[in-house]
């Protein structure tokens, strides 16, 4: 397998970690106008549950491509791509004006999204290896970083009134800014060698993968619902205002930019398996916490936990696959593939189970599920760190 860096190791990082910033500020610029897009074209929650499914089947087709594609051009060429395609279609999103419209501009942007996603997180794997230390968790703490930062411009956007549309085109010159800059040091070349190209490109994840899409999956059910119905339930459920909708959001990527942030030092001190477990403890206290709370305050309280525990969950399972797998990228997908079917059954199994049930019945139900699939034991973490 052809795996080098061509530039230095410190502007790689530094060009990975641009490409992971651009990512968090580019979803979740959408995620704070979700209640934006909601009153902008009259949905109820059950109809925006699906309408936002659209995304999560996007991610899974952009997983398919990437799978089949990343053995053949390498990591650096799905990034790239994934960022370009990113920043053309959400700005379509956030201007659709309709259903269809919105249903087909989520689609491309969730698979432009993910063939990023998976570019990225095989580049990330790469600068471990050259480094020789962990720092997927600074790498993804670059794109809640970014994400942190979507939420507050997006909250200031909603009290100045300014159309998604608008919003979103701004957020697409951003993007396309970040990739300009990183492109050049982004040279990590990850091609497997000429037989490996023969083979199929998209895995199922089978033996040590296996657990670590496990809590994948835990975590893109936490994520999408965090991050889908964090304002929904604080305007809906605790009569939070315009002006404090996205507080929710806020807490939730602002303690999980923490936690990645100095995650990577945690690592080393008590390794991935202890890491993984004590997170998946705390995001599902943090959404029993959210469905119990009985002021606005406590509830933002519960999504920070909910942030600080899936902000170390997936970086690591990811980490753990590129580096046991064939090569970073077919590891990463393979390992995200199933994972991500998260983000598909997230949203519209959420917004249906609200209809029925009421958010709050729900959060407990997600918490219940992310403490069974990671607060236990794991193998596949414990020979991989």
């Amino acid at each position: 397998m052809i795996f080098l860096i061509t530039t230095s190791d410190r502007a790689t990082r530094v060009a990975v970690t641009l490409m992971f910033l651009a990512n968090g500020v580019a979803i979740a610029s959408f995620l704070v106008r979700i209640p934006s897009v909601r009153d902008q074209l009259g949905l109820r929650e059950a109809a925006l549950g699906l309408v936002l499914s659209s995304l999560a089947v996007g991610v899974v087709t952009g997983l398919l491509l990437a799978g089949r594609i990343v053995g053949r051009f390498g990591s650096r060429s799905l990034t790239l791509g994934g960022a370009v395609a990113m920043a053309v279609a959400l700005p379509i999103a956030g201007a659709a004006p309709s259903v269809p419209v919105l249903v087909l501009a989520l689609a491309a942007t969730g698979t432009a999204s993910s063939v990023m996603d998976v570019g990225m997180n095989a580049q990330g794997v790469g600068v471990e290896r050259a480094l020789g230390r962990s720092v997927m968790l600074g790498l993804h703490g670059a794109w809640s970083v970014g994400t942190l930062l979507a939420a507050l411009v997006g909250s200031v956007a909603i009290a100045a009134g300014v159309p998604v549309g608008w919003h979103l085109l701004g957020v697409a010159a951003v993007v396309l800014v970040l990739l300009a800059v990183a492109q050049g040091p982004l040279s990590i070349e990850d091609r497997p060698s000429e037989p490996a190209l023969r083979a199929p490109r998209f895995a199922i994840p089978r033996g040590p993968l296996l657990p670590l899409a496990l809590i994948v999956l835990a975590g893109a059910i936490g994520e999408a619902t965090a991050g889908d119905w964090s304002g929904i339930h604080l305007a809906d459920n605790l009569d939070a205002t315009d002006g404090r909708v996205a507080w929710g959001l806020v807490a939730y990527t602002g303690a999980m930019t923490v936690v990645r942030l100095l995650g990577d030092l945690l690592v080393r001190r008590v390794g991935r398996e202890a890491t993984v477990v004590a997170g998946g403890v705390l995001a599902g206290i943090g959404f029993l916490t959210v469905a119990l709370a009985p002021t606005l305050l406590v509830a933002v309280a519960g999504f920070a936990l909910v942030g600080l525990g899936i902000g170390v969950t997936v970086p690591l399972a990811f980490a753990a696959a590129g580096a046991v797998a064939e090569t970073p990228g077919s590891g990463v997908a393979a390992v995200a593939a199933v994972g991500y079917l998260g983000f598909v059954v997230g949203p519209s199994a959420v917004g249906v189970a609200a209809d029925l049930v009421g958010l709050p019945a729900v959060f407990i139900a997600v918490g219940v599920l992310i403490i069974a699939l990671v607060a236990r034991p794991q193998r596949s973490l414990r020979d991989t760190g």
